[in-house]
């Protein structure tokens, strides 16, 4: 699961809203409207936030980078 953190800056509010476990995102409506889908758990299910773009100013997009696995010792 290639999960990426999504922040959306708001233009009535100085506060930052962040969505984590992110599995992707789209604009839909004629690109009116972000589309946020997030993993529910471990699983591959997830749902939509939907943002109209009259909302918010601009967003980050960012990776989360796993990390590393321990090496096993024999």
């Amino acid at each position: 699961m290639n999960a990426r953190r999504v922040t959306l800056y708001r233009d009535d509010s100085t506060a930052q809203v962040i969505y984590t476990d992110v599995k992707t995102l789209f604009w839909t409506a004629n690109n009116t409207v972000l589309t946020v889908a997030r993993y529910v758990g471990e699983g591959p299910e997830h749902f939509y936030v939907h943002w109209p773009r009259e909302r918010f100013c601009w967003f980050r997009d960012d990776p989360v980078v796993a990390p590393e696995k321990p090496a096993v010792q024999p």
